[in-house]
């Protein structure tokens, strides 16, 4: 009894990252890409049939197909258990993406868990009782169905989630942990949270109305976030007259929260209470409206100066 539940509780997991991939075949495409390791031209097509093939093998264990898919399942987590590893210590990636973005893990604690899976179907492989047979062709039928039925979702949502699995929701808790550099504390407060990027020309109109948002007492502070490194992002600062902070976060967890730039969320007391894609917030931008109406008459009344 306790071979094949050993086995399923694996299965299950397969299964379970498998449908979430499949929800949002996107997502698991950036991180394949991030691996550099397959053409551009190549990863979707992978992407795919590792989603297809991880269900149907999260199904095979789980009824017990053949007790030769134990070691072969120890094996094949082994390998991707080294590949986290490399790519993690090269920097490509600070994450497995194992789990659609639902839970972020360090790679210690991937690792972790990669050592555990492998130890349950160890075991389920000493305690199998019985002679390895042909599988009923029931346990087939469904197997196939299963890879099939990924296939497909996955294939249908590379045009779209379909069931959003980001991490940047409404109603979602934002954890500190997201920012660990930044000199504001986002869970505490109301913040405007903006997703920029340096090749987006919509991000840099953005920035004269963050900038106004910013200063205005009874809006909420702004905290801008971007993936580039101290020095890319100071020089990005300067260019464009930030008086915001702007803070560093991960590509690949960006990745997890955001498809597009800019995106906007406001968190207020730790929770996500709105969110924009690539429109400010028309209530905002009529506050930035007013406040260059107001300061304009002062400007034109200025006394102009002439060197001589």
């Amino acid at each position: 009894m306790l071979a094949p539940l050993a086995a399923a509780l694996v299965g299950g997991v397969f299964a379970a990252t498998g449908v979430l991939k499949a929800l949002d075949s996107r997502r698991f495409e950036q991180q394949l890409q991030r691996y550099r390791l397959l053409p551009p031209r190549v990863v979707p097509w992978a992407a795919l049939a590792f989603i297809a093939f991880e269900c149907a093998l999260g199904a095979a264990l789980m009824l017990g197909l053949s007790p030769w898919l134990l070691p072969a399942a120890v094996l094949l987590i082994a390998g991707f258990a080294a590949l986290t590893a490399w790519a993690t210590r090269s920097g490509r990636v600070e994450d497995c993406g194992c789990y659609g973005g639902l839970v972020l893990l360090t790679p210690a604690q991937s690792l972790a868990l990669d050592g555990l899976y492998i130890a349950l179907l160890v075991v389920a492989w000493l305690l199998w009782t019985g002679a390895p047979g042909p599988p009923a062709p029931w346990k087939i039928a469904i197997v196939l169905v299963a890879g099939a039925a990924a296939l497909a979702a996955a294939w249908r949502s590379r045009t779209g989630a379909l069931v959003s699995l980001g991490l940047l929701r409404t109603g979602r808790t934002w954890r500190r942990g997201w920012l660990k550099r930044s000199e504001r504390d986002v869970t505490q407060g109301a913040h405007f949270v903006v997703f920029l990027s340096r090749e987006c020309p919509y991000c840099k109109n953005w920035v004269p109305l963050l900038n106004v948002i910013e200063v205005q007492p009874d809006l909420p502070s702004v905290t801008a976030i971007m993936s580039l490194d101290d020095d890319a992002r100071k020089g990005f600062l300067a260019e464009h007259l930030i008086t915001f902070p702007v803070t560093f976060m991960p590509q690949s967890l960006i990745s997890l929260m955001v498809d597009a730039y800019p995106t906007a969320a406001l968190v207020e007391n730790g929770r996500v209470t709105s969110t924009w894609v690539g429109e400010m917030p028309e209530t905002y931008v009529t506050r930035v409206r007013h406040f260059v109406d107001a300061i304009a008459p002062r400007a034109a009344a200025a006394p102009k100066r002439f060197a001589g």
